[in-house]
């Protein structure tokens, strides 16, 4: 079984919401179809924010992981 790529990391600790989402879909807008993301952030919000971002624009969230105050998303395009 092949392992779980990662094409790009969007690393946005620290930046207020709406910051991390609008950067993951500027992110996501320039990166081809089938490739992943992982964003990296501790702006809770985006724990609904990116999942409606996603869910509106057509992207899958492979996974989302909550580890020690941060939120850890993968997202396919």
């Amino acid at each position: 079984m092949r392992k779980k790529q990662i094409d790009k990391i969007l690393d946005v600790q620290g930046l207020p919401c709406p910051t991390p989402t609008i950067m993951t879909s500027n992110t996501l807008r320039d990166m081809k179809k089938g490739e992943t993301l992982q964003v990296i952030t501790n702006d809770m919000t985006s724990k609904e924010t990116i999942p409606s971002l996603c869910a509106k624009q057509g992207y899958t969230i492979i996974k989302l992981n909550e580890k020690e105050g941060l939120l850890y998303f993968i997202v396919r395009k």
